[in-house]
Parts: C-alpha cells; sequence; structure tokens
C-alpha cells in the first residue's frame, strides 16, 4: 500500500500554550484568531502562522548627542587654558630645561680666572733688563761681562790698574725649575765647584717688601778661587733667590775679593734691592 507526502490540509494547529500540540478545543480558537488577524493587518486570509506574538512597547529614548557634543567642547576649552596657563607659568608635573644662560659672574660652575703675569716695564724696571719683567741697576764702576756665552746678566768689578783682573761680580740667572730655596742651593753648589775650602753658611728665608715675590731664599759662602796660573784669590759671597707668584725664580750671586768685601758689600746690597722693587 502507498503512502503519499504532501502538505497537510488547511493552516497548521496553532501553538498551545504549554507546546505545539492540538491540544483540546484548539479548532474552535482558529477562527477567531484568523478574524483577529485579518482586522488587525488586513492581509491575513483564512490560512497562515497569523500574527504571532506582539512586540513589547518601550517609551521613546531621549537625544543624547546635543549634550555629548556640548560637554566634549567644554572639556576641549579647559584643556586649552590649563595648557596656556602652564606655559605662561612654566610650571609642569615634569621639570624644564633652562634655556636662558647662567648670569654673570662666579658661580659653582664657573672656574675663576687664571692670573697670568704682567711682565711690562713699570716705574721701578731701571737699568739692565733680565727678562719676565725683572731689571736692575748697575752700581757705579760695575761693568757687563765680557764673557757673552754665560747665561743670564752678569755684571763684573775690574781691578783698578789691573786689567783682567776683578775683584767682584754679580750675576743674575732664572729658572722655572728650582724653587727659591733649591736655586739658591743648587747656584751654591755650582761656585763651590770652582774653588778650594769653601765654607757654605746656613741658608735663611728671607721676607721682602715686595708683595709680588713669593718665597726668598739666601746661602752665604766663603773660598779660595784659584786663577790659571794657580795663584789663590780668596773671595766672600752669597747667593739669594726670588721666586714670584707665577713660581718663576730669579737669583743673583755675588761676590767679592775678601780683601774690598767690606768696602764694597754696600753695592751688592743696592743692586739686590733694585731688582726686589722690579718685581
Amino acid at each position: 500500500m502507498s503512502q503519499q507526502y504532501g502538505p497537510p490540509p488547511g493552516p497548521p494547529p496553532a501553538p498551545a500554550p504549554g507546546g505545539w500540540g492540538t491540544g483540546q478545543g484548539q479548532q474552535g480558537q482558529q477562527a477567531p484568531l484568523a478574524q483577529r488577524g485579518a482586522a488587525a493587518g488586513g492581509g491575513f486570509g483564512g490560512g497562515g502562522w497569523g500574527p504571532g506574538p506582539g512586540r513589547p512597547s518601550h517609551p521613546p529614548k531621549a537625544n543624547r548627542t546635543p549634550w555629548i557634543i556640548m560637554a566634549g567642547a567644554i572639556v576641549a576649552v579647559l584643556l586649552v587654558a590649563v595648557g596656556v596657563v602652564l606655559m605662561v607659568n612654566g610650571k609642569d608635573d615634569k621639570p624644564t630645561t633652562q634655556s636662558t644662560p647662567e648670569p654673570g659672574g662666579r658661580t659653582m660652575y664657573t672656574p675663576s680666572p687664571t692670573p697670568t703675569p704682567n711682565d711690562s716695564k713699570g716705574p721701578n724696571d731701571v737699568g739692565v733688563q733680565v727678562g719676565w719683567g725683572i731689571w736692575f741697576t748697575p752700581s757705579k764702576g760695575w761693568l757687563p761681562d765680557w764673557d757673552k756665552s754665560r747665561s743670564g746678566k752678569n755684571y763684573i768689578l775690574q781691578q783698578f790698574n789691573a786689567r783682567g783682573l776683578i775683584d767682584g761680580y754679580y750675576w743674575v740667572r732664572q729658572t722655572e725649575l728650582y724653587d727659591a730655596k733649591g736655586f739658591a742651593e743648587h747656584l751654591v753648589d755650582v761656585e763651590s765647584n770652582g774653588m778650594e775650602g769653601v765654607r757654605i753658611g746656613k741658608g735663611t728665608a728671607c721676607k721682602p717688601a715686595n708683595p709680588n715675590i713669593k718665597a726668598c731664599y739666601a746661602l752665604s759662602y766663603t773660598g779660595a778661587w784659584v786663577a790659571k796660573n794657580g795663584k789663590k784669590v780668596q773671595m766672600q759671597g752669597f747667593v739669594t733667590a726670588y721666586q714670584d707668584q707665577f713660581d718663576r725664580t730669579t737669583a743673583t750671586d755675588a761676590a767679592l775679593e775678601t780683601r774690598v768685601y767690606a768696602r764694597r758689600v754696600n753695592e751688592l746690597i743696592y743692586m739686590n734691592n733694585s731688582l726686589v722693587k722690579s718685581f
């Protein structure tokens, strides 16, 4: 026996409140439902699924877009105003780098200027220029040494009526390798090498009146100078070294024959004093 499958006759049964079964009394309710659907929808016939459950009604929502735009504009204006105030006052959470230079003068980041020596000629620079702006005035009767191979400036006192023989010398030399004490001791050692029976006195730290002299040291000595013919000449002298503020040392090596020392030692002192004034 054959079976034919096709759409069921008539509309499908409407779902019952508890499910999709046909239930009792369902057929009697289909016509009124259909009629109500036709009346409400205007196009329903006797068949079809019906209008189905209606949508829940909600109250119309208010339009918030203008308020959001207005609030954003107010916030933007406030941010711009705050930024302008911060730029004017220079106050920010992050420290700003200083673009203006430091004021002039001495600060903790500015080293003090290094002084430079002034070696120009001054009112006390008279006579013979030695170097570094140092001068001295030779005493009367003292002449430049004829031996130009010696360093520094050397002046001699010739013996009266004895050409080629001297009664004393005044020799000025300069260095940056020694301080005042070291240079004085060095020159005394050099002079003593050409003498016999040398006796070196105790060194003395002197204090000249010139404030430009940083340190001063003096040494005295005695000994016999030996000539080429073997003749010995007793000499007495002293070395005085002066160190300036820039650690440049100028020393005077002065000596006289012992027989004229007491009479002419003031000439050596005069030349030393003129040199001290020149610093």
